[in-house]
């Protein structure tokens, strides 16, 4: 208890027999001038993860285990880079420029990829190789719990190769379940799912520059060519998409993300570019190219299908694409929350019969008005109290004050009752009894009075809540 200890080791102290986990007083009597600086899990965590994210210029599909140790699924994304040496040459040449060494292993599974990785087989192992090029590997390699390991050590079973004809009932019931799904997932027997950085997109388009670019112009140019090859995939399976992210990979490993969201679902190249320049402009996205940006790639996110539009025998269609268009865009150039509309609310209170939503948020089922109900042009956000006198307690006004003027009623209609919801949870709010009144200029006004009188209170009050036209 509190005994200090080794986390992590660089190429040197291994080579002179410390190992992880070994105590702090023990590894100084071996090395006298070792150099031990305080481990912080969260922030190293934290900085690998910031770190992998650069690697996402290889393949969308990154995934991270623990610290040091990282997953890319390059499948399908070798020819952009030349094929699979040209991606392990890359990685390894990236790796070396910041001062990292790492064990680079190409394999059919990422159970085999991490056994060759961690036993320092580097390269590219064939898929028909996988299983024999496993055999001679120590069961430790197939990411097993120590003790699992350990208790395996003992009855003989160091290789993997030695698992393979074993049978699965006494292995099961013996060292649990983790043994043999492991085994089953380096061998492709069964799958293992990973956990990614990133959503992976299923639709995508990217390329890679033969010079860096540091213009906005240039990235522009590069992003109408990524819209039209992207709108194409989609457009192509009938399916459209409401949010778009552009990644731009710099020289120097850092990466920018720009994403941008549609109103409803987009197929369209030249609505998806235009969303891009509104942000991509000057003085509307600080783009800091740095080196320059040498590859860039587009995605697509929350797609579905779409209906296929005759714009010439329907114009209502054409101009229902262009205001939503326009949404699009306003809500990319100021804010989605600076751009809304009035969505109507399941509620029979007015000040919660509707409500403002960003105009980019997919709409739900529209609620109908009734057309009944007659009700003010404007409403006030919060109703405001003034004085009101009756020829009866519960009458309607023949004359009311509202900040400090008087208005004297010629003509009143109503009540119409509204109740407070059921559904809600907190107190019971009075009885309302509106009234549509107008006075003597002619000016008309929605006034309720707040609680029935003698039997929820005995002074009712009066509010003002809107106004006629």
């Amino acid at each position: 208890m509190g005994t200090l200890r080794l986390h992590s080791l660089d190429a040197t102290a291994e080579t002179s027999g410390l190992f992880v986990g070994q105590t702090l007083a023990d590894a100084r009597a071996i090395c006298p001038d070792l150099i031990a600086v305080e481990a912080h899990l969260h922030r190293d965590a934290q900085a690998f993860e910031e770190f992998c994210e650069g690697f996402i210029r290889y393949s969308p599909a990154v995934s991270l285990q623990r610290i040091g140790e990282a997953f890319i699924d390059i499948t399908g994304c070798e020819r952009l880079f030349g094929g699979e040496r040209a991606i392990v040459a890359d990685v390894a040449m990236r790796l070396q420029r910041v001062g990292i060494y790492a064990h680079i292993a190409v394999a059919q599974t990422p159970g085999a990829a991490y056994a060759f990785a961690s036993c320092g087989i580097g390269g590219i192992i064939p898929p028909e190789e996988t299983k024999a090029a496993l055999a001679p590997l120590p069961v430790e390699a197939l990411r097993i719990d120590a003790a699992v390991a350990e208790n395996l050590r003992r009855l003989g079973l160091k290789r993997i190769g030695q698992l393979y004809d074993m049978p699965r009932a006494p292995l099961t019931a013996r060292f649990t379940k983790q043994l043999l799904t492991r085994l089953g997932q380096a061998l492709g027997h069964e799958a293992e799912p990973l956990p990614l950085l990133f959503p992976s997109p299923r639709y995508y388009a990217e390329m890679r520059f033969i010079d860096p670019v540091v213009s906005n112009e240039e990235i522009m140019k590069s992003v109408k060519n990524l819209a039209t090859e992207l709108a194409r995939a989609l457009s192509n399976e009938g399916r459209g998409a409401r949010c778009f992210e552009l990644t731009l990979f710099r020289v120097d490993n850092e990466i920018l993300r720009i994403s941008v969201r549609a109103s409803d679902l987009v197929q369209s190249p030249t609505h998806i570019a235009r969303l891009f320049a509104d942000r991509i402009a000057p003085l509307k996205i600080d783009v800091d190219a740095g080196f320059g940006f040498e590859q860039a790639r587009l995605s697509s996110f929350e797609t579905g299908k779409v209906a296929t539009l005759q714009y010439a025998a329907f114009e209502r269609a054409a101009a229902d694409t262009a205001l939503s268009e326009l949404k699009d865009r306003l809500s990319n150039r100021l804010g989605a929350r600076h751009v809304c509309r009035i969505d109507l609310k399941d509620s029979h209170l007015p000040e919660y019969a509707d409500a403002l939503v960003p105009s980019a948020e997919p709409e739900d089922a529209m609620i109908s008005a009734d057309v009944r109900l007659r009700r003010p042009v404007k409403i006030l956000p919060k109703p405001e109290i003034i004085e009101v006198m009756a020829q009866v307690p519960d009458g309607p006004p023949i004359r009311f004050r509202w900040r400090r003027v008087s208005y004297r009623i010629t003509r009143a209609s109503g009540p119409e009752r509204i109740a407070d919801e059921w559904r809600r949870q907190e107190g019971v709010r009075p009885t309302r009894d509106y009234y549509r009144v107008e006075d003597e200029n002619g000016r008309r006004y929605w006034v309720y009075r707040e609680g029935l009188y003698e039997r929820e209170t005995q002074d009712p009050k009066w509010f003002l809540h809107g106004f006629f036209a």
